[in-house]
């Protein structure tokens, strides 16, 4: 009778240690994904702030361009 009592004490505390375990392996990797997604979102963020500069860098070298082509048609006109 005791040794079945003690033996099933010692499932319990088995039990409830592996639980434990399984939580502490659960958030563990919970942490991980999160962090995995922070640096992948900070990546993105940084992949979308060089286009917009790519983009208006573009934007204002064809702009430019424009400009002096119309100066160079208003010089043309004038002479």
């Amino acid at each position: 009778m005791l040794n079945k009592q003690v033996a099933e004490a010692e499932d319990k505390a088995n039990r409830l240690f592996e639980d434990q375990q399984r939580r502490k392996f659960e958030m563990k990797q919970a942490v991980e994904r999160s962090r995995a997604l922070q640096i992948d979102r900070k990546k993105q963020n940084k992949a979308n702030e060089k286009q917009e500069e790519k983009d208006f860098s573009e934007f204002w070298r064809v702009r430019n361009e424009e400009l002096q082509m119309a100066e160079a048609q208003e010089r043309d006109e004038e002479k």
